[in-house]
C-alpha cells in the first residue's frame, strides 16, 4: 500500500467521525418556516361580515339613438321653387325661412280679391246708411245680402293668405339642416323632400328591457350608455315607457334622454345601455372572489370558532363586484375572501391579509 493510498484512507475516516458528531444536532433542528409535527398551520385571510345591503342589478341591452326633433322637410303645395334661403349644415332658429316656392298667381288672385273686398265694402257702407235714413228706401234683404256678399270675399281672402303662407316653408323648431334634395327651378310636390331638420341638443335612447323588468324600470331611472367607436360612457334618464308589453318579443319598449352639448351623439347610432335596476328589499351580498365551485354549485369559506367552514350557497344577481346570496348565509356571517386556494375545511384561520408565499403555498 503506497503513501499516498493511506493518507486518502485516513482522511476518508475522519470525515465519516465528524459526520456521527454532528448527526444528532441536525436531527433535532427543524427547518426554518416549517410547522413542528402534530400542529395545525394558522392560514391568514381577508374577511368580510355580511350585513343587509340594498341589492340592484344591472341590465345590459342595446339601443338606437333618435334626434329630440326630427322632420323630413316637404312641400305642402305642387310648385317650382324659386328660391333656397338656408345652407346645409347650419342651424336655423324656429320660424326660420328655408324655401320659397312660386306665388305669382296667388298674389295676383289676392290682388284681385282685395279690390273686390273694397268694392264690396263700400257697397255694403252705403246701403247700411240708406237703410238707417229710410227703412223704406231699401229692404232688409238687400242689405243682408251685401254684407254676405263682403264676408264671402273676406273668407276668401283669407284662404287665399293660407295659401300663400304655404308657398314659405319654414323651420318648425330650432335645429340643423341636413344634405339639400333639390335646387332651385324645381318642381316640387308633396312627394319630393327637401332637406331634414335635427334638433341634438338632446338626444333619446330607445332601448327594449325583457318583460320580468317591468315592475323594476320607472320613469327618472338613470343609465349609463355607450357609442360604437368611443369610449366615453354617457348618462341618461329614463323619460318615458311603453304602456305595453310588445306580445311578439315580450320587451318592454323605454324611452331616455341625454344632453349632448357637444354634438358628438348622432340620431341613429348603435348603443350598449346599462340600466342598473334596484329591489325593492335588501338581501345579503358578498364579493364576487369569495364564491368557490362545489359538486352541487358554489360555495363560500365562512369562519367559525377560528376555523374555515365550507357552506353551500345559492346564488341570485351578480355583479363585476359582487354576488347575491339566497341561501346559505346568514346576517353576521364572516366570508374569507383570500388565501381560498389553501384553505380546507376545518383549516385554522386568523384574519388578516396574507402574504405572496402564503398564497402561493409550499413549493
Amino acid at each position: 500500500m503506497t503513501r499516498r493510498t493511506i493518507i486518502r484512507l485516513g482522511a476518508a475516516a475522519l470525515g465519516v467521525a465528524a459526520l456521527s458528531a454532528l448527526r444528532p444536532t441536525l436531527w433535532r433542528q427543524a427547518p426554518t418556516g416549517t410547522v413542528a409535527p402534530g400542529e395545525q398551520e394558522v392560514l391568514r385571510a381577508d374577511a368580510y361580515v355580511v350585513t343587509p345591503a340594498p341589492v340592484r342589478e344591472t341590465v345590459r341591452t342595446i339601443g338606437t339613438l333618435a334626434a329630440k326633433e326630427s322632420v323630413s322637410v316637404v312641400s305642402e303645395l305642387s310648385r317650382r321653387l324659386v328660391a333656397v334661403h338656408v345652407a346645409e349644415g347650419t342651424e336655423v332658429e324656429a320660424g326660420a325661412l328655408l324655401f320659397k316656392l312660386d306665388d305669382a298667381d296667388l298674389q295676383a288672385q289676392l290682388a284681385e280679391l282685395e279690390a273686390r273686398r273694397r268694392m264690396a265694402a263700400r257697397t255694403e257702407e252705403r246701403q247700411e246708411a240708406l237703410l238707417a235714413y229710410d227703412r223704406k228706401a231699401l229692404s232688409q234683404q238687400a242689405f243682408d245680402q251685401a254684407q254676405a256678399d263682403l264676408q264671402a270675399i273676406e273668407a276668401q281672402i283669407a284662404a287665399l293668405r293660407v295659401t300663400l303662407a304655404k308657398t314659405e316653408i319654414r323651420a318648425p323648431f330650432h335645429a340643423r339642416v341636413g344634405l339639400r334634395r333639390v335646387s332651385e327651378g324645381a318642381w316640387i310636390t308633396p312627394e319630393t323632400p327637401l332637406t331634414t331638420l335635427q334638433d341634438t341638443s338632446r338626444i333619446k335612447i330607445d332601448f327594449t328591457l325583457p318583460e320580468r323588468y317591468a315592475g323594476a324600470i320607472g320613469i327618472g331611472q338613470p343609465f349609463v350608455f355607450e357609442i360604437t367607436g368611443s369610449t366615453e360612457r354617457f348618462e341618461g334618464t329614463v323619460v318615458a315607457i311603453e304602456p305595453a308589453i310588445d306580445a311578439p318579443t315580450r320587451s318592454l319598449v323605454v324611452r331616455g334622454i341625454t344632453e349632448n352639448p357637444s354634438g358628438a351623439l348622432l340620431p341613429g347610432a348603435f348603443a350598449s345601455v346599462e340600466v342598473t335596476l334596484a329591489q325593492p328589499t335588501e338581501g345579503i351580498l358578498v364579493p364576487a372572489q369569495a364564491a368557490v365551485p362545489s359538486a352541487s354549485g358554489y360555495a363560500v369559506y365562512v369562519l367559525r370558532d377560528g376555523r374555515a367552514e365550507l357552506r353551500e350557497v345559492e346564488i341570485g344577481l351578480r355583479t363585476r363586484e359582487s354576488l347575491e346570496i339566497r341561501r346559505g348565509l346568514a346576517v353576521g356571517d364572516t366570508v374569507l375572501t383570500s388565501n381560498l386556494l389553501r384553505l380546507r375545511p376545518g383549516a385554522r384561520v386568523e384574519v388578516g391579509p396574507a402574504t405572496e408565499a402564503e398564497e402561493a403555498g409550499p413549493s
